[in-house]
């Protein structure tokens, strides 16, 4: 848009503007005016007036949309924990540790096999699936050595 053919004629209703002179940088400078003793100075950038779309080379704030990943791993995950809690209530502890350990093989087994399972995803897949493998094993060696339970 070139401000330079803006130029309406005084006393028009609601105000004319005309362009006063073009300011550095892409700005200019207009005076609106309105009621007799009443001026007031609008500075414009060129950058406001040009809403179009950028340039396909440059960059645009928009982000593509992410794709929507399945919340099935952490539902089945938080599923086995509270059967295995149930489990712990009504057929004893040890019984309800198992049930933990197998779940958290049940984990690293889907952070193996699925790409980023929401829920899952807390370190690298290498060191997750190590922490859930031996965590499951710690707390399964530990549930059938504990005599007291």
């Amino acid at each position: 848009m070139d401000l330079s053919e803006m130029r309406t004629t005084p006393g028009a209703p609601g105000g004319a503007t005309t362009l006063l002179e073009p300011g550095p940088a892409g700005t200019a400078t207009l005076e609106r005016t309105g009621p007799a003793d009443l001026l007031t100075a609008i500075t414009t950038t060129s950058q406001e007036l040009d809403r179009s779309e950028p340039a396909s080379g440059e960059d645009s704030d928009v982000s593509p949309a992410e794709p929507q990943r399945s919340n099935l791993a952490i539902w089945l995950v938080l599923g086995g924990v509270g059967i295995s809690v149930l489990l712990g209530m009504v057929a004893g502890a040890r019984a309800g540790a198992i049930g933990i350990g197998v779940v958290l093989v049940v984990c690293a087994i889907f952070r193996a096999v699925l790409d980023s399972p929401v829920g899952l995803v807390i370190r690298s897949r290498t060191v997750d699936i190590i922490l859930y493998g031996s965590t499951a094993v710690l707390i399964g060696i530990l549930a059938v050595a504990t005599p007291s339970i």
